[in-house]
C-alpha cells in the first residue's frame, strides 16, 4: 500500500467516524421535529465553518466555548474565536458544561438587550423580536450610565483643567438627567417592540462600566441570553467586536448572541 493510499484510508475512516458522530448528535434533535442535515469536511475547521455559513443567507452559527480558565474567564477556543472574528453571520456562543448530559430540554427565560442609543446597537432588535415571541422569553432592555462616583471623578478632573464656572451642574444633577434620558429612550424602544407583539418587556438603567454591569446582570440567572451587536469589520477583514461586546462574550456565564450590523 502506498503512502497516498494509506493517507486516503485514514482520511476516509475519520470522515466516516465524524459522520456517524454527527448522526448520533442529530438523532435527539430530529425526534423533536427539527430538520437537520449533517456534513463532514476535511481542512481547516474555522475556515470551513465560515465558508459553509456563507453558502446561504440568513445563516446563524452556534458554537460552544471550552470552559473556564483558572482566572475564571471563559476559554474561547481558537476555532470558536477565529469563526467569531471571521464570519459575517450572526453567531450564538454557548458555554460548554461538560458535567451536564445532552438534553433538548433547554429553557430561555430572559433575553438581555444592551443598548447605548446608537442605531448600531439597535440592529439586535429584529433578532430579539423574532426569538422572544416563539420562545416565550421576556425581553429586558438595558442601558448603562456612569455611576455617581465616575461622574464626580470626571467633573473634578474637568474642573482642574479649566476655570470653574458658577452654575455648572453638580454630579448629582448630571446623574439624574442621564438616568432620565436613558429611561425615556428605553421606554421608546419598548413601545416599538410592543407594537410588534413582543411581550413581556422590562427596562433597566444600570450604573458603572458597561461590560461589567451587563455581565453581572447576565449571571443572575442561568436562563438568560445576551443579544449584542459588533462594531463592524477592520481593514484586515476581521470583525471588531468592541471592548464591551468582547468582554461580555468572554465573561458572561450564559449564551451570547452576537449580531453583525447589516
Amino acid at each position: 500500500m502506498s503512502a497516498r493510499q494509506y493517507a486516503d484510508r485514514i482520511a476516509t475512516a475519520f470522515r466516516n467516524e465524524a459522520t456517524t458522530y454527527l448522526g448520533e448528535v442529530a438523532a435527539p434533535l430530529r425526534s423533536t421535529g427539527v430538520e437537520i442535515t449533517v456534513a463532514a469536511h476535511e481542512g481547516d475547521a474555522a475556515e470551513l465553518i465560515i465558508r459553509e455559513a456563507e453558502q446561504q443567507a440568513d445563516t446563524m452559527l452556534a458554537m460552544t466555548t471550552h470552559g473556564r480558565s483558572g482566572l475564571g474567564r471563559w476559554i474561547m477556543g481558537s476555532i470558536t474565536d477565529k469563526v467569531l472574528h471571521g464570519t459575517t453571520s450572526t453567531m450564538l456562543i454557548v458555554r460548554a458544561k461538560p458535567e451536564e448530559s445532552f438534553s433538548t430540554d433547554v429553557s430561555l427565560g430572559t433575553i438581555i438587550v444592551p443598548l447605548d442609543g446608537s442605531p448600531l446597537a439597535e440592529e439586535s432588535l429584529p433578532f430579539v423580536a423574532a426569538l422572544a415571541q416563539p420562545l416565550g422569553a421576556k425581553v429586558s432592555l438595558v442601558r448603562v450610565t456612569p455611576s455617581l462616583e465616575e461622574l464626580i471623578g470626571a467633573i473634578e478632573t474637568s474642573q482642574m483643567e479649566m476655570t470653574f464656572t458658577p452654575g455648572m451642574p453638580s454630579p448629582e444633577d448630571v446623574a439624574t438627567e442621564s438616568d432620565a434620558t436613558a429611561r425615556t429612550y428605553l421606554e421608546g424602544i419598548k413601545a416599538n417592540l410592543e407594537n410588534q407583539g413582543v411581550s413581556p418587556i422590562d427596562t433597566q438603567v444600570l450604573h458603572g462600566l458597561a461590560a461589567s454591569a451587563i455581565v453581572d446582570l447576565a449571571q443572575e440567572s442561568q436562563d438568560n441570553l445576551v443579544a449584542i451587536t459588533t462594531h463592524g469589520r477592520s481593514g484586515a477583514g476581521r470583525w471588531v467586536l468592541g471592548s464591551v461586546t468582547d468582554r461580555v462574550v468572554r465573561n458572561s456565564g450564559g449564551p451570547v448572541l452576537v449580531i453583525r450590523p447589516g
